[in-house]
């Protein structure tokens, strides 16, 4: 160690807690403020809400969308909350527990029948859900830029809407504040599928509905501060390593 010269890390769960929290939305032109921190579902929604949180329309259904098409698991173990798969994943579902939406009873009355797994050259992923109704739906998340290059339409408090590249520009430049603000920020989006298709494939993931951002914190550890300064005062180069949108990791 004598010799080291630069020193390379990866980021999440080293340099931060691992710990994501979702803490802003913006959904349907409105901009919306999480409350709450680790995976305790315990916070509120501050700011452009519509009241109760069960009419919010646009905000129920972008919820919804991120637990279905989402593989992790909220656990209270002795009072204490964890998450059971990835942290991304977890943040999601606990936001969407906050907002009072019962995690269970939906993925139960919404089945998966279908998946396009995620994956680092996609950048997305995407399921198919059977409603209780028999209607079948896509759900995308993933990358802002590849979700929204998917989509034609949009999801307003008046219903569904043509998407122009103009309000998509609007969207990345929302898109680009949230990044600036340090937060991991996942673009959502869905889409009903043709009752006749039996198999999902890349078709499914066109002509999309964009339903909203969500932007999440990961906080960085206290010790790995102090670790970053003693490196440069000590003339080692620290290197972050991430796969987050540059601005983020910035």
């Amino acid at each position: 160690l004598g010799c080291t010269t630069v020193i390379c890390s990866d980021k999440t769960g080293t340099l931060t807690k691992g710990e994501m929290t979702v803490r802003r939305i913006f959904v349907s032109g409105r901009k919306i403020e999480v409350s709450g921190a680790g995976y305790e579902p315990k916070g509120e929604f501050h700011g452009d809400v519509l009241f109760p949180l069960e009419k919010d329309m646009p905000l129920k259904e972008l919820l919804r969308a991120a637990v279905l098409c989402n593989d992790s698991q909220l656990e209270e173990n002795d009072g204490k909350w964890s998450i059971r798969g990835d942290p991304t994943e977890g943040a999601l579902i606990v936001a969407a527990s906050k907002a009072g939406l019962s995690v269970r009873e939906t993925r139960l009355s919404n089945p998966r029948i279908e998946e396009i797994p995620f994956s680092s050259e996609r950048k997305r992923m995407t399921t198919v859900h059977k409603e209780p109704d028999g209607k079948r739906i896509a759900y995308m998340k993933g990358a802002p830029e590849e979700v929204l290059s998917r989509c034609s339409s949009i999801a307003a408090d008046k219903g569904v809407i043509p998407f122009s590249e103009t309000e998509k520009k609007a969207v990345l430049r929302i898109n680009h504040e949230m990044a600036e603000a340090a937060l991991r920020v996942l673009g959502i989006a869905s889409k009903i599928i043709p009752g006749e298709k039996t198999r999902c494939d890349g078709d499914d993931e066109q002509d999309m509905v964009f339903l909203g951002l969500i932007g999440m914190m990961d906080p960085p550890r206290q010790e790995a501060t102090e670790a970053v300064r003693t490196c440069k005062r000590i003339h080692i180069k620290p290197i972050m390593i991430t796969g987050d949108h540059e601005i983020t990791a910035r």
